[in-house]
């Protein structure tokens, strides 16, 4: 790409927001909000999470398709 073009998508910067940022909208705002306060339940300990994700798989009845052994 030559120096004079534009690219076609902002690129993001470490002083850039989240809420700033034009290619985030709404509903993204909202999932990474879900997101971050999940992760704070937990401490943002990465085990934690694992730990209750797989909890919460196994206690699910929603039905998953399994390959056959």
């Amino acid at each position: 790409m030559a120096a004079t073009e534009q690219p076609s998508v902002p690129r993001k910067s470490s002083s850039d927001s989240i809420d700033s940022a034009p290619w985030v909208d709404e509903v993204l705002r909202d999932l990474y909000a879900s997101r971050d306060a999940y992760a704070g339940e937990h401490g943002n300990d990465l085990d934690r999470i694992v730990a209750d994700l797989t909890r919460r798989e196994k206690t699910s009845e929603v039905r998953r398709f399994r390959e056959p052994e």
